[in-house]
């Protein structure tokens, strides 16, 4: 790896809580040797949504900077999800199963990240058997409580779909339709 970050340093970003704190710090130097690091400026697009003609077989832990994560909405807009900075990962799901990327991210500052692809992965695995299992039940342990959080989401949005059906059903008694006219027969 030919970079000025040691391993130590992308080991200790590897731990943090919006990484794999999971991890030992010994398990955490090793997969940080088989990770890249790259800068990324200012404004550039990491991801695009749903584009299966792009490589999706690598995820980045970013060192330093900030990351948009936008998601796609209705018709051309995106929402903001995120503005993700050190110590988050970025892409774990597509370096498991190689699937289009699921949100766009661009760069919003200069960015440095260690990238670790698929076939990295691949190697850890057949050298380091143990730390590739627990690396990838950390990843497993932080999708899952991605998840989670997902669906406490959607809880709470379908609770306040709920209380707005209903108090737009009260309003609709008690006021008749500004088109409604008795007619006499």
């Amino acid at each position: 790896m030919n970079t000025k970050t040691p391993l130590d340093a992308i080991a200790q970003q590897l731990l943090t809580p919006d990484a794999l704190v999971t991890l030992s710090l010994e398990d955490a130097r090793v997969v940080a040797g088989y990770m890249a690091v790259s800068r990324i400026n200012e404004g550039t697009v990491i991801f695009v949504a749903n584009q299966a003609d792009s490589p999706s077989d690598y995820m980045l832990l970013v060192l330093e900077g900030e990351v948009l994560i936008e998601t796609l909405s209705s018709g051309d807009s995106t929402v903001v999800v995120n503005v993700l900075s050190a110590g988050h990962l970025i892409g774990e799901m597509s370096v498991l199963d190689g699937t289009p990327r699921s949100a766009n991210c661009t760069a919003q500052s200069a960015v440095e990240v260690a990238k670790l692809t698929r076939s990295d992965l691949e190697r850890l695995m057949e050298q380091y058997p143990m730390i590739a299992a627990r690396f990838l039940m950390a990843i497993a342990k932080r999708l899952a409580d991605r998840v989670r959080l997902g669906n406490h989401k959607l809880l709470m949005l379908n609770q306040v779909n709920e209380a707005m059906r209903l108090e737009m059903e009260v309003k609709s008694r008690k006021r008749p339709h500004r088109f409604t006219t008795t007619v006499a027969v």
